[in-house]
């Protein structure tokens, strides 16, 4: 019989219910049976081995919304810039400039950062497909967005016969969507493709939105730094008439919106477009230290968390972020807004995440049932729960618990 370990901390975070002082939690192989105060979940389960962890808070396994591991080779070798186009053009370069093996390198080392930094599942973007064998040997619960790109494309063929990939065997899989690039990179007729795949197929879609400032001007004048990048690209389309509105209304008039698509960034939003994603349903993921990175700007989250739009947190690249840490993601906004409480940033990295990748009945929470991934942050016996937590987190210090005691 599989054996019941007692996990005992000086807190635990269950994430839908406040902070336990002094709590436990009991698993079963694969399986959350109970979550308590320790004192209970240990007469409870007179059958349980208990497993004393000190000081310190146990929480769910984290869940980053936005990754794109094949940039991961890149890591400290794209500069901070202050213009997202700047930061653009010299990650492509870069990319481009980095032997396949080296390519490969990086995206195992990056796998194995993400599950050394308490991650249990992930949204990996690509447009290669280049990742996804490696996800699959990893060990990490997954959801695949092969990104479409092609201000060229025109028509209203099936998406396949542009991207032969969801023709093929792994995009038949639940975890597999299609994804637009951004709105100036993607077509209008592309746009309507993609959601017509994922509809058809009952997929959730994504898209990278309201990232800059460009893509803003791009929008509203038709012209700016991603004009020029598309000329340079032999992209450009003569014929392109701008919307002369915003990302989120653009994508709204082209009838790209479902509710549960992920909208990456969402920092360039105004209250009217805010307003409208709420009622949508459409969940922005914030990746706020990478915003920094890119020059791109930082997410307004007390005017996103007013109106009510669904969110959940992502790293993006190692080509813009320094980690693929979420603990990062938690600091830099707590330290942005220190009125924001500590349970709503972790909900954001944890419950909300699952939420966005339709896995909330295993991940996300300690509840009864869920799967554990349990991750302990040590913290010393007089800690500021929540803003030493984020620390410990940002500094690598959490360690994933075993679910059998012969694990430890």
């Amino acid at each position: 019989m599989v054996p019941v370990i007692i996990h005992r901390a000086g807190w635990v975070a269950p994430v839908t219910a406040p902070l336990i002082n002094n709590g436990a939690v009991a698993v079963q192989g694969s399986r959350i049976l109970e979550v308590g105060p320790a004192a209970e979940v240990v007469r409870r389960r007179p059958e349980g081995r208990t497993l004393d962890h000190g000081d310190g808070v146990i929480l769910p396994g984290l869940v980053n919304c936005h990754v794109h591991l094949e940039f991961s080779a890149l890591q400290g070798r794209v500069p901070p810039q202050l213009r997202l186009g700047d930061w653009l053009v010299a990650a492509v370069t870069a990319l481009f400039l980095t032997p396949t093996e080296d390519l490969h390198a990086g995206m195992v080392q990056a796998l194995g950062e993400l599950r050394a930094h308490g991650t249990v599942l992930l949204a990996e973007w690509s447009n290669t497909g280049a990742s996804l064998s490696l996800l699959r040997e990893s060990g990490l619960a997954f959801h695949y967005f092969y990104e479409c790109l092609g201000f060229h494309l025109r028509g209203q063929a099936p998406l396949e016969e542009d991207f032969p990939v969801f023709a093929e065997p792994p995009a038949a899989a639940a975890h597999f969507a299609a994804a637009a690039h951004a709105p100036y990179s993607v077509s209008p007729d592309l746009f309507r493709r993609v959601a017509a795949w994922n509809r058809a197929h009952g997929r959730t879609g994504a898209v990278h939105l309201a990232e800059s400032r460009e893509e803003l001007d791009f929008l509203n004048t038709g012209g700016g730094f991603f004009r020029d990048l598309l000329v340079r690209l032999d992209r450009w389309q003569e014929d392109f008439i701008p919307p002369r509105c915003s990302p989120a209304q653009y994508l709204e008039r082209l009838g790209f919106w479902e509710p549960h698509t992920l909208a990456v960034h969402g920092i360039w939003l105004d209250e009217a477009d805010r307003e409208l994603l709420a009622r949508r349903r459409v969940r922005v993921v914030l990746c706020p230290r990478s915003n920094l990175h890119t020059g791109a700007g930082f997410p307004d989250l007390p005017a996103l968390l007013r109106a009510g739009v669904p969110l959940a947190l992502g790293t993006d690249s190692l080509a813009s972020n320094a980690d693929l840490n979420l603990f990062g993601e938690m600091l830099a906004l707590h330290e942005r807004y220190p009125h924001i409480p500590g349970e709503t940033l972790l909900a954001l990295g944890a419950l909300h995440g699952a939420q966005a990748l339709g896995r909330e009945e295993e991940f996300g929470s300690l509840e009864p049932g869920k799967t554990p991934g349990l991750v302990f942050a040590p913290l010393g016996p007089n800690a500021e729960v929540w803003p030493d937590l984020f620390r410990c987190g940002a500094a690598g210090s959490v360690r994933r618990l075993p679910e059998t005691h012969e694990e430890g």
